[in-house]
């Protein structure tokens, strides 16, 4: 698609000529006056403006300095009959991206829109690039002891960016938006803020992401390209699931640990970098060093601090304040503002295996099929009691039981799935727990609490 440029003479006849010029690279926009022009701006999202400074009923100066407040993503081009270089300098000072004296050749203009094009998009480009080192503010919704506590711990380690902080929890817990609490108390907004997701990395690329890559270390390797730790030089890393990091790239992550220093791969040439290391898991580390699949020496440099988020079900009374603000963070598009008692309750008698993360889920499903202002029955799709045939338990069917008898029917139907997924695989505990797609403490945690553990 042809990107839009807006052109503002009184001069209908250059116009014309700057519309023919253009029009066959760009979708040209014209206006012989300033309300013309901030119609045609307030309609559509305009990069790029080319201004006649002379103006009948305003001076092209004063207009930009309104639209550079109205509209600042937009570049705008300055075009006068003067040929006075301190006529220019206000302009740019004033925040024009260039200045153009008439009349111009045609390639001079070609030359000078396209530089402004490009001086545009390397600017949204980078505004993403900080939006994702810099990430927005996060709260962690919460008042539960249990919580109270690990934030207590979070307050502690202001300031003590030279700790790295391992954050262990099930899956769902909420150890992403931990780790950015972390970085944002800092209230530092040139502190860079890297997230790397190691499962979604392939282990023949994972040092490339790590640690950068020299162009013509491998054949696909066409320029060279910083790694994510020389991104967070002077910042914050989270490497969330960490125990997914490949034996063979540990030994490399150990020097960069200890030394502070990344080497790019295809180079022999060291750099240092100063960064903490926040990092997640939801997999038993002691299983992982047990098995020789993670190395001890580098789990002992991640986990200066350590903090355990704990489960939604041991911190129920969190879920009314979750809930409301989960509602509330979607209710855009939707009717429903609020949840009702009954709705609320069905969502307090629930485990949650999935945590924080299948709350969401499910109050999104509930806003979807909500007619009215409020969410008045809810609907959890639960994978410890889906069965075979894909029918759905809903727990507004059962809210009538007491509490310790509907904990007691859920314990008794994970037991019967579990035992039987066990005895399908003849007691095959990693064959079981793959089949039931549960994480590894999840699994391991239910066979001690269901007593099938031996």
């Amino acid at each position: 698609m042809k990107q839009d440029i807006l052109i503002v003479d009184d001069d209908l006849a250059l116009l014309q000529a700057i519309s023919v010029s253009l029009s066959s690279s760009y979708t040209v926009h014209l206006a012989q006056d300033s309300a013309k022009a901030h119609q045609i701006l307030k309609s559509r999202n305009i990069p790029v403006i080319i201004l006649d400074l002379h103006l009948p009923e305003i001076s092209g100066l004063d207009l930009l300095k309104n639209w550079k407040k109205e509209f600042p993503e937009t570049e705008i081009i300055f075009c006068s009959g003067e040929q006075k270089v301190d006529k220019a300098i206000e302009c740019i000072r004033h925040g024009a991206s260039d200045f153009i004296s008439k009349p111009f050749k045609k390639e001079d203009l070609l030359c000078l829109v396209k530089r402004t094009f490009e001086k545009f998009e390397l600017r949204k480009k980078s505004e993403k690039l900080q939006q994702l080192l810099s990430p927005m503010p996060v709260e962690f919704i919460g008042k539960s002891s249990a919580i109270l506590d690990v934030l207590e711990k979070v307050k502690i380690l202001k300031h003590q960016t030279h700790l790295n902080v391992m954050l262990l929890g099930e899956s769902g817990t909420g150890k992403e938006i931990m780790a950015r609490l972390l970085h944002q108390q800092e209230n530092d907004n040139d502190r860079p803020f890297v997230v790397v997701n190691m499962p979604a990395i392939p282990s023949n690329l994972m040092e490339a992401e790590l640690f950068g890559v020299e162009k013509g270390a491998y054949t696909d390797a066409k320029q060279s390209r910083a790694g994510k730790f020389e991104l967070a030089d002077g910042g914050d890393i989270f490497l969330d699931e960490i125990g997914d990091l490949p034996l063979d790239t540990q030994a490399k992550l150990l020097r960069t640990l200890q030394e502070k220093q990344v080497e790019r791969v295809g180079s022999s040439r060291s750099r240092s970098v100063s960064f903490r290391v926040v990092s997640a898991t939801n997999q038993p580390l002691s299983e992982l060093m047990n098995s020789k699949q993670f190395r001890e020496d580098v789990i002992y440099r991640l986990s200066d601090m350590v903090l355990w988020l704990p489960p939604l079900r041991e911190r129920k009374e969190d879920i009314p304040l979750l809930a409301d603000y989960l509602v509330k963070k979607h209710a855009a598009s939707h009717h429903a503002t609020q949840i009702s008692s009954k709705a609320m309750q069905t969502l307090m008698n629930y485990d949650w295996p999935g945590n924080v993360r299948q709350l969401e889920s499910t109050l999104k499903r509930a806003l979807i099929f909500c007619k009215s202002g409020s969410i008045d029955s809810i609907e959890i799709y639960d994978p410890t009691t889906f069965n075979p045939t894909g029918k759905l338990t809903s727990l507004s069917n059962v809210q009538v039981l007491g509490a310790e008898d509907f904990d007691h029917q859920i314990k008794n139907h994970e037991k019967n799935i579990i035992q039987s997924t066990l005895q399908k695989f003849g007691g095959d505990k990693v064959a079981a727990m793959n089949a039931l797609k549960l994480p590894r403490a999840t699994f391991y945690r239910k066979l001690s609490q269901l007593g099938l553990a031996n």
